[in-house]
C-alpha cells in the first residue's frame, strides 16, 4: 500500500506546515468542508466566488485531521491543538502535484480514457472486464476534471490498475492531466461537437484529446476506426502503439452478427454471445472494453461475462417502467451523436413516442446549425409528440415540423419546470417517455419529478 504522508506535501507539493505533526498520514482527500470524515485531508480551494481556505474550521469540526488553505489574515487556531495546517500558495496545484507525486510511486498499469462521448460508459464496461482478475480503481462518476482526477489518484490504496476518466473543455486541459496521470493504456472513444464552442473546431477537439498521450512515455494509444477525425491518426510517437476497434472500417477489433434491439446481441471473432443493454452504438463501448481486457491477460471467456454484466444506469439511457409507462433516462449529457442514438434505441420499443429534447451545450456558433440537424432526426413517422427545453432547441422544433410533425404535437419550454404539467398530461399506459438533453438543463429533475 502506498502511504502519503505531511512530509511529502513539504517536500514535494511547495507547502509548509504551520502547526501540526509531518509525520501524520495524509488520507481521504477532498475539497468540501461539509463532508464528515475520520482523519481526512482538506485543500481549501478558491474558486470564483469563494476561497474555500475560509472554511478550514468546518473542516476540521467535520473530523479533518490536516488542512491544506492558502495564507488567511486573522487565522484562528485555538482548540484546534491536535490538527495538522498546511500553507500553500496555491491549495489546489497542491493537490495536483500530490497526486502527480503518488502516481510516481505507483507500479500498476494506469488506463485513461477521454473522448467527447461514452467516456464514463466505457470506463464501467472496462471496469466490468478487469474486476475479475485485478483490484481496480475507477474513477467515481464524473470526477474528470482538473480536481476530480487528482481526487481519484489520491484514492488509491492496494489497487492494482486505475482506471481513470479524463475529461476536458478547454485548451491545454487534456496536457495536464496527462502529465499527472501518465497513463500506460490511452483511450479515445470518439471525436465530435463537443466544447467546439471553446475549441473553434473538430481538428482543435481532435489535437487537445491526442494530447493524452503527452505524459505517456511508452505504451498503447486505443482509437475508434469508424471516427471520421481519429481514423487519420496513424502515428504518435515510436514509443506508442496504436491499436483500432470498429464496426465499419477495417480495425484490429471488429464485431460480426450485430443483431440491434432493446438488448443488442453480436460476436467477436469465434467468440458469440455477448449482449448488452442499449443501442449499437454500445457496441463501440464494448470493444474497448474487449481490447483492453485482452492487453490485460484476460481471457475471453470472462471479458463477454464482464461486457455482459454492464447495464445502463446514472441517466445514461437507463431504462425506467412506471405505471404502464417506459422511460428511457438518457439526461446525463448530450451531443448530436448521442441524441442519435438514443433516437435509435427508442425505436426498438413498441408504444406511443414521446421525445422530450434540451439544449445540447457548448456548441457556440455552431448551436443553430448543430440543434436544426437534431431536427432532421425527428419525423412523424416515429415521434408522436415533441417537447423541446431550453434557450438553444427552437430549431429542433422548426425542423420537426418541415419533418412532418404536427404543430399542435410540438411545444417549447424555457425550462423544464414549465414543461412538467403538460408531460405529465400526455403520459398513459404504453408511452414510451425519451428524456435527452445536456446536464446542465436539468432534466434529471423531470425525470425525478415523473417518477416520484
Amino acid at each position: 500500500m502506498i502511504r502519503i504522508m505531511v512530509r511529502d506535501l513539504i517536500n514535494y507539493c511547495d507547502c509548509k506546515i504551520l502547526i501540526g505533526d509531518e509525520n501524520v498520514e495524509i488520507k481521504e482527500c477532498f475539497i468540501d468542508s461539509r463532508i464528515k470524515t475520520d482523519g481526512g485531508t482538506f485543500f481549501g480551494i478558491k474558486g470564483l466566488n469563494v476561497d474555500g481556505s475560509l472554511f478550514y474550521k468546518e473542516a476540521f469540526d467535520n473530523g479533518a485531521k490536516v488542512c491544506v488553505i492558502s495564507k488567511i489574515i486573522d487565522l484562528d487556531l485555538s482548540g484546534y491543538d491536535d490538527k495538522t495546517v498546511i500553507i500553500a500558495k496555491d491549495p489546489a496545484n497542491s493537490l495536483k502535484l500530490l497526486a502527480a507525486y503518488k502516481r510516481s510511486l505507483f507500479n500498476g498499469t494506469v488506463i485513461g480514457i477521454t473522448g467527447s462521448v461514452g467516456k464514463t460508459t466505457t470506463k464501467d464496461m472496462i471496469y466490468n472486464v478487469l474486476k475479475l482478475n485485478y483490484n481496480v480503481l475507477k474513477t467515481i462518476g464524473n470526477q474528470n476534471s482538473q480536481l476530480g482526477l487528482p481526487l481519484t489518484i489520491l484514492r488509491l490504496a492496494d489497487e492494482d490498475v486505475m482506471l481513470l476518466e479524463m475529461g476536458m473543455s478547454m485548451k491545454g486541459e487534456m496536457h495536464k492531466l496527462s502529465m499527472i496521470a501518465k497513463p500506460d493504456i490511452a483511450i479515445i472513444t470518439n471525436v465530435f461537437d463537443s466544447h467546439i464552442g471553446n475549441l473553434g473546431s473538430r481538428e482543435n477537439i481532435l489535437k487537445e484529446k491526442l494530447t493524452i498521450t503527452d505524459g505517456m512515455q511508452k505504451g498503447i494509444l486505443i482509437i475508434n476506426n469508424d471516427n471520421d477525425m481519429l481514423k487519420k491518426v496513424n502515428y504518435v510517437n515510436e514509443m506508442i502503439d496504436i491499436v483500432s476497434f470498429g464496426v465499419e472500417n477495417k480495425s484490429n477489433v471488429m464485431p460480426h452478427d450485430i443483431n440491434e434491439g432493446v438488448k443488442t446481441t453480436f460476436s467477436i471473432g469465434d467468440v458469440d454471445g455477448f449482449k448488452i443493454n442499449g443501442s449499437k452504438a454500445l457496441v463501440y463501448n464494448a470493444l474497448i472494453a474487449y481490447l483492453v481486457g485482452k492487453l490485460m491477460g484476460v481471457s475471453r471467456s470472462m471479458i463477454k461475462i464482464g461486457i455482459n454484466e454492464n447495464e445502463n444506469k446514472n441517466h445514461r439511457l437507463e431504462v425506467i417502467r412506471k405505471n404502464g409507462i417506459t422511460i428511457i433516462d438518457d439526461t446525463y449529457n448530450a451531443s448530436y451523436e448521442s441524441v442519435k442514438a438514443a433516437l435509435e434505441y427508442m425505436k426498438n420499443f413498441k408504444g406511443k413516442k414521446i421525445v422530450v429534447l434540451g439544449d445540447i451545450l457548448e456548441l457556440g456558433k455552431e448551436s443553430k446549425r448543430i440543434h436544426k440537424n437534431v431536427g432532421k432526426l425527428i419525423n412523424a413517422c416515429f415521434v408522436d409528440n415533441l417537447i423541446t427545453i431550453g434557450k438553444h432547441s427552437k430549431p429542433i422544433k422548426k425542423q420537426a415540423k418541415k419533418n412532418g410533425v404536427k404543430s399542435k404535437n410540438i411545444k417549447h419550454f424555457k425550462n423544464e419546470n414549465r414543461s412538467r404539467k403538460y408531460i405529465m398530461s400526455l403520459l398513459e399506459d404504453g408511452v414510451v417517455l425519451l428524456v435527452k438533453g445536456s446536464n446542465g438543463v436539468g432534466l434529471v429533475n423531470l425525470i425525478n419529478y415523473i417518477i416520484n
